[in-house]
């Protein structure tokens, strides 16, 4: 278990190096509500951070805007 939380951890801060600064501080202020960064996406208008808590997906674009009504779906397993 230890190890599978270490791969998690590795993916994440790799995640968070390609964020901007201010989503980073975005996303340092919703994460004490339980978001997680899932994934960055790349898309004509920038670097798009997709967090999701159980099944919300929300965006936070490169300016830090965070968008709770995200038209992104998210694929599950």
């Amino acid at each position: 278990m230890p190890e599978e939380r270490r791969k998690v951890e590795a993916r994440i801060k790799k995640l968070l190096k390609e964020l901007s600064v201010a989503q980073q501080c975005s996303l340092s202020e919703i994460s004490h509500f339980g978001y997680t960064l899932s994934f960055v996406r790349q898309t004509p208008e920038g670097k798009l951070a997709v967090v999701q808590l159980n099944d919300t997906a929300i965006t936070i674009d490169e300016d830090g805007e965070i968008d709770h009504n995200s038209s992104i779906v998210v694929r599950t397993k």
